[in-house]
């Protein structure tokens, strides 16, 4: 079902989209394709970005419908890159979809490129910008045991 309507040249559905992909990924009920995953979750996050933006451009002022879409297209597309899901492991890719994910709202990846930042990975560590991200995660309700910053 999910396959019928994130097609592009069909319903075109962002959630859909993400659902598909990541069924794919992980081979939920189909055969795992990594690399089609990758390319059914950047479809969301396109079509989901497109939505927004007319959405903001009417006026709303945070946006609309497939805000979530959107978020949890870029985090799952960071994911890929962390883990060389379906593409080639690229660390300051991965780092760089949690930050624009996190600064979109979403927790799980305010906690991702936290731990990016304090670890280096993707680029030079920072605990100062680690704090910040793990403290505004915990701010939204995320509690991570034995998390201190």
């Amino acid at each position: 079902m999910f396959g019928r309507l994130s097609d592009p040249q069909g319903a075109n559905n962002a959630l859909s989209q993400v659902l598909y992909g990541l069924a794919l990924r992980h081979g939920w009920g189909i055969p795992p394709d990594a690399s089609l995953a990758i390319t059914y979750l950047s479809y969301a996050a396109s079509n989901s970005a497109s939505i927004e933006s007319e959405a903001l451009a009417a006026g709303m002022k945070k946006g609309g419908a497939a805000k979530g879409e959107l978020v949890l297209a870029i985090y799952e597309l960071g994911n890929c890159f962390r883990h060389g899901w379906g593409v080639n492991k690229d660390p300051l890719a991965a780092r760089s979809y949690y930050e624009t994910a996190a600064n979109l709202g979403d927790v799980d990846s305010m906690n991702e490129v936290a731990w990016c930042y304090e670890h280096g990975f993707g680029g030079k560590k920072d605990k100062f910008i680690a704090a910040r991200y793990y403290r505004l995660a915990e701010e939204k309700g995320s509690k991570t045991l034995g998390n201190s910053w």
